[in-house]
Formats: structure tokens, C-alpha cells, sequence
């Protein structure tokens, strides 16, 4: 009875479990967090604002500083459990997660426009958001 390609199969298995645990999962929620920052970045731009007509838009102002926390946290999170290999891709391709994160903890803080302004620039520069004209 032929053992080798049993055990073969069982190693090959076992590699690419623990590349999908331990290499493309992190990756992949990443990826996910970096398109739920833009995509609240964008959804929340408009209530920055000190003086908001109605509670409508408070409340948006409000679920809007909670969310940039919440990616700031996850953020950092999920940075530790990159693997060390994409960390340097990311290093080498100008993202940095952890200044990121920073940014949007200033971004939930900010009461008007003009205060917001400089960390979302610097939040789409260190995640590499790609800066549409006019704003």
C-alpha cells in the first residue's frame, strides 16, 4: 500500500489551512476595513458640522464619530495579525495602517469642516485612497 501520497495530501491539506487561517483571513479583513472606512468616510462628510438643523442629523453626527472609533480599533486590530510579509508590502506601497487609525480617532472628534479637513487628507493618504477631483 502506497503511504506516500496519503501523507502528501495530508501535509498539502494542513499547508493551506493554516495559509488561509493565519495569511489571507487577516488580509482579506483588511481589505474589508479599508473599504468600510472609505465607504463611511464618504457617507458621513456631510454632518461634520457644529451647528446641525435637526435631530436627524445630529444623530448621523454622532453614529458617524462612533464608526470612525470603531474602524480605528479594528484597524490596529487587524494590523497584528497581518503577517509580517504583508506588512512590508504595505510599507513598501505607502499604506500605514496605524497612522490611519490615528487620523480617524481625530476625524470622530471633529466639530466642524475645517478641523476635519487635514485628517481625512492624511487618512486618504495613509490608506491609499485615491483622491477624486473637487474635493
Amino acid at each position: 500500500m502506497d503511504i506516500v501520497s496519503p501523507l502528501l495530501c495530508l501535509i498539502a491539506g494542513g499547508c493551506g489551512y493554516l495559509a488561509v487561517t493565519f495569511w489571507m483571513q487577516p488580509i482579506l479583513r483588511y481589505i474589508q476595513i479599508r473599504f468600510e472606512v472609505t465607504s463611511d468616510v464618504v457617507f458621513y462628510a456631510n454632518v461634520i458640522n457644529p451647528r446641525l438643523v435637526n435631530d436627524r442629523l445630529k444623530e448621523r453626527h454622532e453614529a458617524g464619530s462612533e464608526a470612525h472609533r470603531r474602524h480605528a480599533a479594528e484597524i490596529v486590530a487587524c494590523f497584528y495579525r497581518l503577517p509580517r510579509w504583508y506588512r512590508f508590502i504595505l510599507r513598501r506601497r505607502g499604506e500605514d495602517p496605524l497612522t490611519a487609525s490615528r487620523n480617524l480617532v481625530g476625524l470622530s472628534n471633529c466639530s466642524n469642516a475645517r478641523e476635519a479637513e487635514p485628517y481625512v487628507r492624511f487618512l486618504k493618504e495613509s490608506l491609499r485612497i485615491p483622491q477624486e477631483n473637487g474635493a
